[in-house]
């Protein structure tokens, strides 16, 4: 997935909306569409103007070194990074020198401090519910790197805190944010497919080397991560599969591999879902790439088309037409798409685009993998 126009100058998706529907290839309907779940009325948290302080917590994270790096995100927003937080005082030290703002080694004093009205969290995966239920209790709308826990009833204890105190409580299922993603859920929800035989989603990474090059050797530690590629990884696929279908789906089978690079988490991961309708869905994920770059996959086989993500766009064959539906401009995909989409639903009083729910819903899947390919 790249970037239309990476990070700044993003036409909003509102707005996006308005145009959508005008446009046509072959005579097939540009899919309408939210980016996320149907708007709800707003909860009494939301706060009704564009966040414009934003405070990081945990940026040992490697989304704060390298792509999507949140801190050129929400710097592209014209935001003001009024605080940023590590435990470890000379990571702090480094990103605030590098973004003009205050290290702190206390992510509570931090907030205290800086009052800001927007929070991105990261850290990680072990640290992360004491710091997702101390945001709660602060009422400031925050966004939060998944996978929230290293266990999912941890996971789904924190969802229910979040929705008992109507928190605005968002996590970045980036992956919602594809052009592919998009057509999929809307044609699907049309009838313009038909019925779905299945879905794959392949996200095949460079191998483990990245995160210690990057200081974030944690990630390969089942005490910090609890899981490697499929954690990582995998769970944006979980989330696709619910998102792109609106069925909860079961795992059917699931295997697990660490031949590669020998490590206590696992390189690779295959994941066979089911949902109640009968879509097969198949999920990929792997740190065995072996060079930069990515190895990605997404389809859609269904009676009255097949889709297939390209360069492009999205590749649309039907029995009597072979065309790519590309994407308007403007459009912002992957973790820009996030933050921006984010950021004006707050200042319209809206939901998260992907709830604490959504989290949860897709953390669970996760460990019900790991339960089958023996890994727990």
């Amino acid at each position: 997935m790249s970037d239309a126009k990476p990070y700044g100058d993003a036409v909003s998706r509102r707005s996006f909306l308005q145009t959508a529907g005008k446009l046509t290839v072959g005579g097939l309907a540009a899919p309408a569409f939210t980016g996320g779940p149907a708007v709800r009325p707003a909860n009494a948290q939301t706060a009704h103007k564009r966040p414009q302080r934003v405070a990081l917590v945990g940026v040992n994270h490697y989304h704060a070194w390298t792509f999507p790096n949140y801190l050129r995100i929400v710097e592209s927003q014209h935001m003001e990074v009024v605080g940023i937080h590590d435990p470890d005082r000379s990571v702090a030290e480094k990103h605030a020198k590098e973004h003009n703002s205050t290290p702190y080694t206390d992510y509570r004093t931090m907030i205290d401090r800086t009052k800001p009205d927007f929070v991105v969290a990261l850290g990680r995966h072990v640290d992360m519910p004491p710091v997702f239920r101390f945001l709660v209790e602060t009422g400031i709308p925050f966004l939060m790197e998944k996978p929230w826990g290293v266990d999912a009833a941890t996971v789904n204890q924190l969802a229910d805190l979040a929705e008992s105190k109507k928190a605005w409580a968002a996590v970045p299922m980036s992956m919602r944010y594809s052009w592919w993603a998009e057509t999929a859920r809307t044609m699907l929800r049309r009838g313009e497919l038909g019925r779905v035989s299945h879905m794959l989603v392949r996200f095949n990474q460079p191998g483990p080397q990245r995160y210690i090059d990057w200081g974030c050797a944690w990630m390969l530690s089942k005490a910090a991560a609890d899981g490697g590629a499929l954690i990582n990884l995998g769970i944006h696929g979980f989330d696709l599969c619910r998102y792109i279908t609106g069925e909860e789906p079961t795992v059917v089978s699931a295997v697990t591999s660490h031949e590669i690079h020998k490590r206590e988490v696992e390189e690779y991961a295959f994941v066979t879902l089911r949902t109640p309708s009968g879509i097969v869905f198949l999920n990929e994920a792997s740190y065995t790439f072996p060079t930069t770059g990515s190895d990605q996959e997404h389809k859609v086989a269904a009676e009255k088309a097949f889709l297939r993500e390209t360069a492009d766009g999205v590749q649309i064959v039907t029995p009597d037409r072979n065309e790519v539906l590309k994407p308007p401009a403007g459009y912002q995909s992957g973790w820009p798409g996030v933050v921006i989409d984010c950021l004006d639903r707050i200042g319209r009083g809206e939901p998260p685009p992907a709830t604490a729910r959504d989290c949860a819903r897709a953390v669970s899947l996760t460990f019900d993998a790991y339960r089958i390919a023996g890994e727990v």
